[in-house]
């Protein structure tokens, strides 16, 4: 399965000149925990609320003065849209990361998450649980509740 399958692909994006104070408001008004900094249709990178959080304890720091791109990690992480699930997994593991951008011809395509992949987990989980259940009576007959009907 590629990622774009499961990827978000309606995407908040924020411009590297914002204010950080700007782009604080716009993750709390649009109910996201990260937003993708883009310049010329490409992503440079992706702060997240904990970005924000741990900006904020420098007593020096001025959230209405300061750029978002100043947030910014030297490496832009992002991950092809093609690429596979198992891909995601490896590069999030690799790099220490929650979400990354997913990105199509070096243009942003979406962005895909950790709970993401745990959700998409989930769901072959019951496809797997549905199955077995369909084939083994005997989990019915064992007077235990293994599951929620």
């Amino acid at each position: 399965m590629a990622v774009i399958d499961i990827a978000r692909t309606s995407v908040v994006t924020v411009d590297p000149e914002e204010s950080v104070a700007n782009v604080a408001r716009t993750m709390h008004d649009e109910s996201v925990g990260s937003v993708v900094v883009v310049e010329n249709d490409k992503p440079s990178g992706l702060v997240s609320d904990r970005d924000l959080a741990m900006a904020v304890l420098d007593e020096s720091f001025d959230a209405e003065e300061t750029a978002v791109e100043t947030l910014l990690s030297d490496e832009t992480v992002t991950i092809d849209a093609n690429a596979g699930v198992y891909d995601l997994v490896e590069l999030l593991s690799q790099k220490g990361l929650r979400r990354v951008t997913v990105v199509e011809d070096g243009e942003l395509a979406g962005i895909i998450s950790l709970s993401d992949v745990v959700v998409l987990l989930g769901m072959e989980l019951q496809h797997v649980a549905t199955a077995i259940r369909s084939s083994s009576p005997a989990y019915e007959r064992s007077g235990r509740k293994y599951y929620h009907d």
